[in-house]
């Protein structure tokens, strides 16, 4: 099983534990059939509920490890689910991120349009 909290591992260790497998992830339903992708916008009250409710609806125990991944794999952060939802809007900051779970069971991707996509991988090795 794929421990990302490890702290021997570098940043370009978790990149290649994790980069040359998101082509194998599931991403769940976003606003259509069409698309992964929701709205992630703090700009009022109405969409900072909605993307709280969508983030508490992936069934993410508060208490699991997350790993907070940059764009150029340059800056990694560990945090909780928990944490991650009490301070959303301080962690998504209109820049491009992966949030991946320490155990890369899953991973949600946030672009800098305010958008944002969760999805499994299917077989984690």
């Amino acid at each position: 099983m794929v421990n990302l909290i490890n702290q021997a591992l570098r940043s370009r260790d978790v990149r290649k534990l994790v980069e040359p497998h998101l082509h194998e992830v599931v991403w769940d339903s976003g606003v259509d059939e069409t698309s992964e992708w929701v709205v992630a916008s703090f700009e009022d009250e109405t969409h900072i509920q909605k993307l709280t409710s969508w983030l508490k609806s992936k069934g993410v125990s508060g208490s699991t490890k997350v790993i907070l991944i940059d764009s150029a794999w340059s800056e990694l952060q560990q945090t909780t689910w928990e944490a991650l939802l009490k301070k959303s809007e301080g962690y998504f900051k209109q820049k491009h991120m992966l949030v991946v779970a320490a155990d890369r069971s899953w991973v949600m991707e946030y672009a800098s349009q305010q958008i944002i996509r969760f999805g499994r991988w299917v077989n984690v090795t």
